[in-house]
C-alpha cells in the first residue's frame, strides 16, 4: 500500500461517534523531486553568471584565486573566468587628486598650498600594485601622498621667505622639481602627468603686513590724487586770476583810451573855443578899428563912455579918469571882468 493510498483511506475512514459526510478535498502537494529540480536550475543559473565578467572602458581587472593574485590582467570587455576568482578593478583613466598642505619656508613660516595632481595608474602594473599595496585608493594613499608632502617640504626649505612663494619663477621651479621628485612613482604603478598650483595662502602675519602696505599705498595714492586735484585747482585759480588780471588790464587800457580820446576831444574843443575866442576878439578888434576909422577915435571913446554910464547905474565901479580931461573917461569896468 502506497503513501497516497494510505492518505486517501485515512481521509474517508469515519470517526466513531460522528456522522460521516462527504469527504473533504485535500490541496495538491509539490513533489520533492520537482523542488529539487527547480533549486538545481536556479543554482546553475547563478553559477553560470560567475563564469563571465565585464570590464568597463578604461579599466583593467586583476583576479585573485584563494588569496593568490594572478599575474595576468583582464582588459576591457567580457571574459570567461573561473567562478571562484574574485576580480578587483583598477581605473586606468586620467585622474585628478586635490591636496592641501602647509609648506614651511626658511623663515619658519607656514604657507598653505592647494594643489591638483593629474595622474593615471599604469594598467600593466595592476597585479603588482594589488599584491604589494592593495586597491587603487590604497596605492595613492601609501605611495603618492607621503612622497608629495615630503618633496614639497624639502623644496620649501630652499625658499628664503614665505612671500617668495607668490613669485612666478618660484612656483615654476616648485612644479618642475615636484615632477622630477615624483617620477619614481612610476615604479609603483603611478604615472604623474601634470602638477598644478591652484592657490597659495601666505601666513596671516604676512597677509596682515601686505594689507597694511596695501592700505598705506592706497592712502598715498589718495593723497597723491588729492595733491594733484589741489594743484589743478590752484592752476585753475591762477589761470582765472591771470584772466581776470588781463581783463582788468584790457579794461584799464580801454578806459585809458577812452579818457585819452575824451581828453583829446576836450583839448580839441578848447582849441576850437580858443580859436573862436581869438577869431571873435579879432573880429571885435577889426570892428572897433573900422568904427574908429569911421567916427574917429574921439567919437569911438564917446560911444564907449555912453555904454559905461549905463552900466554905472547898476553897481559900484572903479573908474580911472584922465585928470587933464574936462570930462571923466571910464577906463575899465571891474565888475564886468570880476568873474573872469
Amino acid at each position: 500500500m502506497t503513501d497516497a493510498d494510505f492518505e486517501q483511506t485515512e481521509a474517508v475512514t469515519p470517526t466513531p461517534g460522528k456522522k460521516t459526510g462527504k469527504p473533504k478535498k485535500q490541496g495538491k502537494k509539490i513533489k520533492p523531486a520537482l523542488l529539487i529540480i527547480v533549486v538545481a536550475i536556479l543554482f546553475l543559473g547563478i553559477m553560470a553568471t560567475r563564469f563571465f565578467t565585464a570590464i568597463p572602458a578604461g579599466h583593467v581587472g586583476v583576479g585573485t584565486l584563494f588569496g593568490k593574485v594572478q599575474t595576468s590582467i583582464y582588459t576591457e570587455g567580457i571574459h570567461l573566468i573561473n567562478p571562484l576568482v574574485r576580480i578587483t578593478l583598477f581605473d586606468a583613466r586620467q585622474k585628478t587628486h586635490k591636496e592641501a598642505m602647509g609648506v614651511p619656508s626658511s623663515d619658519q613660516l607656514i604657507t598653505r598650498f592647494d594643489m591638483s595632481i593629474q595622474y593615471r595608474l599604469i594598467k600593466e602594473q595592476a597585479p603588482v600594485m594589488l599584491k604589494e599595496t592593495g586597491t587603487p585608493r590604497e596605492v595613492i594613499e601609501v605611495h603618492m601622498m607621503p612622497l608629495l608632502r615630503s618633496q614639497m617640504r624639502e623644496i620649501g626649505k630652499s625658499v628664503p621667505k614665505a612671500e617668495h612663494f607668490y613669485e612666478q619663477t618660484v612656483q615654476q621651479r616648485i612644479q618642475e622639481e615636484l615632477l622630477a621628485g615624483l617620477s619614481p612613482l612610476a615604479q609603483k604603478g603611478i604615472k604623474i602627468e601634470k602638477l598644478l598650483i591652484r592657490e597659495v595662502t601666505l601666513p596671516k602675519i604676512i597677509t596682515n603686513a601686505v594689507m597694511r602696505k596695501k592700505e598705506a599705498a592706497q592712502a598715498a595714492e589718495k593723497a597723491k590724487e588729492e595733491l594733484k586735484k589741489f594743484k589743478v585747482d590752484q592752476e585753475r585759480k591762477e589761470a582765472q586770476a591771470e584772466a581776470e588780471k588781463k581783463a582788468e588790464v584790457i579794461q584799464a587800457t580801454k578806459k585809458k583810451e577812452v579818457l585819452l580820446i575824451a581828453a583829446g576831444a576836450a583839448l580839441e574843443a578848447a582849441r576850437i573855443e580858443a580859436q573862436a575866442v581869438l577869431v571873435k576878439a579879432e573880429a571885435e578888434a577889426e570892428a572897433k578899428r573900422k568904427i574908429i576909422e569911421a567916427v574917429t577915435l574921439e567919437g569911438y571913446l564917446k560911444l564907449e563912455s555912453m555904454k559905461v554910464l549905463k552900466e554905472l547905474q547898476n553897481g559900484n565901479h572903479l573908474i580911472i579918469m584922465d585928470p587933464n580931461a574936462t570930462t571923466p573917461l571910464p577906463f575899465l569896468n571891474l565888475d564886468k571882468f570880476k568873474g573872469k
